[in-house]
């Protein structure tokens, strides 16, 4: 069965002859003149090409496609509109792999050649293979993740020293996005916040950075580039005394823990973060209404530690469910509160086993030696009844991006009118129509 070869960019341009010899420069419209489209799938690749290395006017190669029927050739195009480079070694790996087209492994040969070649190219092989076949977690290793290990390794000196990362700035762009998760991204930002001095912004990148690690397909990275990112969320954990249950599940993750509940994308999927994430036993207490009747008790209660935050379920025997959430105010968190949160502090929840939903939020309120706040709800009796973290906590900057179904639910379990007031306050702040703002209006709190 003859290969089919077409191109790996969503850009093309005619290949033409730049001389007698066989140097070639881009030439005419992209795309034969339709910009918007992908080149993949113009019907002019449809049959009959064959993957080359073009020799290039201005030296080296570009990654190319001939067609030896009619002479054409066309060069691939980088995000820039520039011919993407590939030496001959290059575009032989590249030919291979796409004899066998959807790839589910790479051969070690093809890895090495294409362990040095160009990040777009790299990038734009992995994109069409996540998008069209089954790869292995070890195909994207291919990736650049040295840039990823180099920034990684400046962060985290920067938040040992207390100065900005050190030159030169890298930039990782969207070539980690075959991977399936935007920590990437977060990892510039927090660069990005630690040169400026920015604390808001550095809070919310943290916060990102470890949702989104704690949340990734951890086999499609490195074994070395997991341990420097394992280095890094030690350091953010020491930094953020609330955020370190978080950073400790993602370490976990990244060393190979709680594979299980977390399958790889689809092919072609992007990341899903997963707010219900095992930070552990859950607070739980077992369909005891019956037995707390009959031995004259009041309530069951458990508590777990995640961290900075106590979480403690109490279940009454009629049925009345309270999960609290309490955390330690001493200088360092006021001051991580101040700085970084905006003095507002919402910790995500899970409770299964209550009649309001799943998915809640708890906002905590300055006591004298501590925060501390809860949720009052109905339990159910068919089933077990836990409490747990469910997510990083959330600050001002977070409001915005609330579930909204979430917040609805939560507005409906607070405890104290106070509380109902300073969740009023908060959502006044947003746009009018904004989702979040408008979950509050429907549950009449604004």
């Amino acid at each position: 069965m003859t290969a089919t070869h077409r191109p790996l960019t969503l850009w093309v341009q005619d290949a033409r002859p730049v001389g007698p010899g066989p140097v070639r420069a881009a030439h005419g419209p992209v795309n034969d003149g339709d910009e918007r489209a992908d080149a993949r799938h113009l019907a002019r690749f449809s049959t009959g090409w064959e993957r080359c290395a073009l020799p290039l006017a201005d030296g080296g190669h570009g990654l190319g496609l001939t067609e030896p029927a009619t002479g054409e050739a066309v060069l691939e195009l980088d995000d820039f509109g520039r011919p993407l480079p590939a030496d001959p070694a290059t575009a032989g790996a590249v030919a291979a792999i796409e004899r066998r087209w959807p790839a589910d492994r790479l051969e070690r040969y093809e890895e090495a050649v294409l362990h040095d070649a160009d990040p777009g190219l790299r990038y734009s092989l992995l994109d069409r293979l996540a998008a069209e076949g089954g790869p292995g977690p070890e195909c994207f290793h291919v990736l650049p993740w040295e840039r990823v290990d180099l920034i990684a390794d400046q962060v985290t000196a920067a938040l040992a020293t207390g100065g900005p990362p050190t030159p030169p700035a890298v930039r990782l762009r969207h070539y980690f996005a075959p991977a399936g998760s935007r920590f990437t991204a977060a990892l510039e930002q927090l660069a990005s916040a630690l040169r400026s001095g920015d604390p808001r912004l550095r809070r919310v990148a943290t916060t990102a950075l470890c949702a989104r690690l704690a949340g990734a397909a951890t086999g499609r990275m490195p074994e070395t580039t997991r341990e420097r990112l394992r280095l890094l969320l030690d350091a953010v954990g020491h930094e953020d005394a609330f955020l370190s249950a978080t950073a400790a599940l993602a370490a976990d993750r990244l060393a190979g823990a709680f594979p299980a509940p977390y399958a790889p994308p689809e092919p072609g999927g992007r990341e899903v973060v997963r707010w219900t994430l095992p930070y552990g036993r859950a607070a739980s207490v077992r369909n005891r209404f019956a037995p707390l009747a009959s031995a004259g008790s009041t309530s069951a209660e458990d508590e777990v530690r995640r961290a900075a935050f106590t979480l403690t379920l109490n279940v009454s025997s009629t049925g009345r469910l309270y999960v609290m959430v309490t955390a330690p105010l001493d200088p360092a968190t006021t001051d991580l509160l101040a700085r970084g949160y905006d003095e507002v502090l919402l910790l995500p929840v899970r409770v299964t086993g209550a009649v309001e939903g799943h998915e809640l939020y708890v906002l905590l309120r300055p006591l004298e030696d501590r925060l501390a706040g809860d949720l009052r709800m109905t339990a159910t009796t068919e089933r077990d009844i836990t409490a747990d973290q469910a997510g990083p906590p959330l600050g001002l900057a977070d409001l915005p991006s609330l579930d909204p179904e979430a917040v609805r639910r939560t507005l409906a379990c607070q405890v104290r009118a106070s509380d109902r007031r300073r969740w009023r306050g908060l959502l006044e702040r947003l746009p009018e129509g904004h989702p979040v703002r408008r979950a509050a209006e429907g549950n009449g709190t604004t």
